[in-house]
């Protein structure tokens, strides 16, 4: 059966790289005995699936991740080892059962930010936000490509000096480049997903 649990990732947490929280959730589900199935083969994985990755230093909350296991143990008594044997900065609200089929990048396509920092950076944003179309160029072994990401931002708002956005499958480091706004003069949360 395949499982998904809702976790935040916040404090210190927010300073492990995907590949960590990787190695961290296969540590955390030997130590808290939950039975997850592995991959056959040389290298045997745990079955274990995410959606897009976190960028580094972004706290994350309403985090998703697939797992599958072979013996029966509730959702509840799952939520309770993990919490038991978790450090610090991680929390799992919940875990339900979902169909085999389900993935995580194709369910949670829209992802929720919010953005703190200074006003005139916010203004640089804000102003991006509202052009007609927001061109990123990118250079690949000699080759320019272009694209527009202005159909990628779904809705935004602005609360003084915060803005709150849903972006489709991809992080908002891009439109900080291209505003001019540098990632670490501002604090950038993930909220969850807009299914």
């Amino acid at each position: 059966m395949k499982k998904r649990v809702y976790f935040d990732k916040c404090g210190e947490m927010k300073f492990i790289s995907h590949l960590d929280l990787l190695r961290f959730f296969e540590r955390l589900f030997t130590k808290s005995e939950i039975p997850v199935k592995y991959s056959e083969g040389f290298h045997p994985r745990p079955k274990m699936s995410f959606g897009n990755p976190i960028s580094l230093g972004t706290e994350a909350y309403n985090e998703v991740m697939d797992f599958e296991t072979d013996e029966e143990i509730s959702n509840e008594e799952v939520v309770k080892r993990l919490n038991e044997n978790a450090v610090l900065g991680f929390k799992v609200h919940k875990v339900e059962e979902v169909p085999r089929k389900s993935s995580i990048m194709e369910e949670f396509r829209n992802v929720i930010y919010e953005i703190n920092g200074e006003s005139c950076d916010i203004d640089k944003i804000e102003e991006l936000f509202n052009q007609p179309e927001i061109i990123q160029v990118k250079e690949k072994r000699g080759k320019v490509t272009k694209r527009d990401l202005k159909a990628r931002l779904k809705h935004y708002e602005r609360k003084g000096d915060t803005l709150i956005m849903e972006i489709e499958n991809m992080s908002p480091n891009s439109y900080l480049d291209i505003a001019g706004v540098e990632v670490y003069n501002v604090t950038i949360k993930r909220l969850g997903y807009n299914k």
